[in-house]
This record gives structure tokens, sequence and C-alpha cells, in this order.
């Protein structure tokens, strides 16, 4: 059985590949974009098929407003990366400033949710 919480493992190990690969290096490059958006996919698939699936247990928790506002931050911060590869300057030099707190942002929504799974 094909377990919809492998998605977020993906976002978690590509967005984390992404972000880290950039802060090593301290430059952005499009393979680490092209990481980044696949993570960012996989995170909105895995959220939207989790909330049609769940339509009847759906509530406001600690989870899902950290999730929500992590995902918001996690597609405001690969537009903000896509900026730092076609501009780069002060886009990349901000980027690279603020990946982290944005990652442990989304991280903080990622295990804020491993008490849930199998529910």
């Amino acid at each position: 059985m094909f377990s919809l919480e492998l998605f977020f493992v993906i976002a978690l190990l590509l967005y984390s590949l992404s972000i880290w690969s950039h802060k090593m290096t301290g430059k952005m490059h499009f393979w680490m974009l092209c990481i980044f958006g696949a993570g960012l996919a996989a995170d909105i698939l895995g959220t939207t098929l989790l909330c049609v699936i769940n339509t009847a247990r759906w509530q406001f928790t600690t989870h899902t407003i950290s999730g929500f506002a992590a995902l918001i931050i996690m597609a405001l911060h690969f537009v903000w990366a896509l900026r730092a590869v076609k501009i780069g300057g002060k886009f990349e030099s901000y980027f690279n400033r603020y990946s982290v707190s944005a990652w442990f942002l989304w991280l903080f929504a990622f295990v804020s949710g491993i008490p849930s799974i199998g529910k």
C-alpha cells in the first residue's frame, strides 16, 4: 500500500539537498533550483492529496497551521531562488542568509506531523 507521507519525505530530502548544497557552495545553481522545484511539487502534491482524502477528519491543529504556513514559505522561497538564479547579486546574498531559517520553519512543520502518521 502506498503511503501519502512518502511525498513529504521526498520533499524533505529534495528541499534539504537544495538548501544545504546552496549553503555549502554559496551559489544557487540551476540543478539546485530543479531539485528545489521537485521538492516543492512533492509537498504540494502530498498536501493536496491529503486534503482531498481526509476532508472528514480535517481540523485546525498546530501541524495543519504550521504545515500550510511552511508550504507558503517554501513556495515564496522557491520564487526567491528563481530570482537569485536569474538576477543574482543581493537576491542571492539574502537568499544565502535566510534560506536555512526558512528550511527550519519547514522542518518544524514536517516534524510536527510525525505523531499523526498512521492515524
